[in-house]
């Protein structure tokens, strides 16, 4: 589920009320708008998170990817035929 709220000092007041009794245990990933994508510090976090691939799913695919790879025509519409 994702939730939208603002930081003010140590609490999150979020835009809509959570659909959980009060006092509920819950857990919190935070991403703000601010994150760069491509970051190092980005690039290390989402690592991190599931889902967490193995070997065979890269090897998968690579080789989907050489799959689906189109033939090239080396011919172009101006050469002479014959």
């Amino acid at each position: 589920m994702i939730f939208r709220g603002v930081v003010k000092g140590k609490t999150i007041e979020l835009e809509q009320p959570l659909p959980y009794p009060n006092g509920q245990n819950v857990m919190l990933d935070i991403y703000t708008k601010q994150s760069c994508s491509g970051s190092p510090r980005m690039l290390r976090q989402i690592m991190h998170e599931p889902p967490h691939l193995q070997w065979t799913d890269v090897d998968v695919l690579e080789r989907e990817i050489e799959e689906a790879k189109l033939s090239v025509i080396q011919k172009g519409v101006f050469d002479e035929e014959g």
